[in-house]
């Protein structure tokens, strides 16, 4: 159980706990974001000079991206962690995520959501995407539609204009959003920040199990690959959107219900003190 925050950090006013990231949290997080980051440029160089194939620059991108996800779970690794409060802890946990949601929201998924309807043409197949190369590679600019095309080489549905994949990837602007709402909140210290990861932690779970259960229901008919590649497509870089939102979703359970707890108790605190100071 989490125990209850001393009431003298929070003011008369009712505002909740000022919190923040620590700022060697933030220092590994840019650490491990620069390597993941150098990591997908690397592989789109690699490719770019010939000395990698599309499918294999991609898929080497699509694990490192896997691998990243799991960056929030920094807080609860470092050195010292049993020691620091947990709410701190779910916090910063929350807040990592929500930043590594954006990144892949603004990174990918909204461009892909813009361009996708007029990049895409007749493409059916892994060879249709392969066929590409030498176009991709006359320039650096043409390498954009290698970044867009990158899930292509597990999953067809990127550039087949799938309606469902293509509609379940408009849930990135709502992401953005929420990130967005929750840094505004947690900036005026307000009680109901953490309902704002409450609410969203249903979305990517309910959006990954159309996702994943769609392709396994049509027989894995936009799967390109062998056994190791729908796995990638539909466990290695999904299970994140499914599994941590439901932790994650809890943890800001507790976090919300601590915050309106405190928060009311201050206030019911004040309104006491008022009424007495007027007798």
């Amino acid at each position: 159980m989490l125990k209850p925050a001393t009431s003298s950090l929070l003011p008369a006013t009712g505002l909740s706990v000022a919190r923040r990231v620590a700022p060697r949290v933030w220092k590994v997080f840019g650490l491990l974001t620069a390597l993941y980051v150098g990591c997908v440029v690397l592989m789109g160089t690699l490719f770019y000079l010939g000395v990698l194939s599309f499918p294999t620059s991609t898929k080497i991108s699509l694990y490192a991206t896997s691998i990243w996800l799991n960056v929030w779970l920094i807080p609860f690794l470092l050195p010292g962690a049993r020691k620091r409060d947990k709410r701190q802890l779910f916090h910063e946990g929350l807040v990592l995520w929500m930043v590594c949601y954006t990144i892949t929201n603004l990174s990918w998924e909204i461009p892909w959501v813009i361009t996708s309807p007029f990049i895409f043409n007749d493409l059916h197949t892994l060879g249709d995407i392969v066929a590409q190369t030498d176009w991709m590679r006359e320039s650096p600019l043409h390498m954009g539609w290698w970044v867009m095309a990158s899930f292509g080489s597990v999953d067809l549905r990127t550039v087949n204009h799938d309606p469902t994949f293509y509609a379940l990837e408009f849930f990135a602007f709502l992401n953005v959003a929420s990130a967005f709402c929750f840094y505004r909140l947690n900036a005026r210290r307000s009680s109901l920040r953490y309902l704002v990861p409450v609410l969203g932690s249903g979305e990517p779970i309910a959006a990954t199990f159309i996702f994943t259960f769609s392709e396994v229901f049509a027989g894995f008919a936009n799967m390109p690959g062998g056994v190791a590649d729908t796995l990638l497509a539909l466990v290695w870089t999904q299970y994140q959107y499914f599994v941590f939102p439901i932790v994650l979703g809890s943890m800001a359970c507790r976090l919300l219900l601590s915050d309106l707890h405190h928060t009311w108790s201050r206030q019911g605190s004040a309104a006491r003190q008022g009424a007495h100071g007027a007798e």
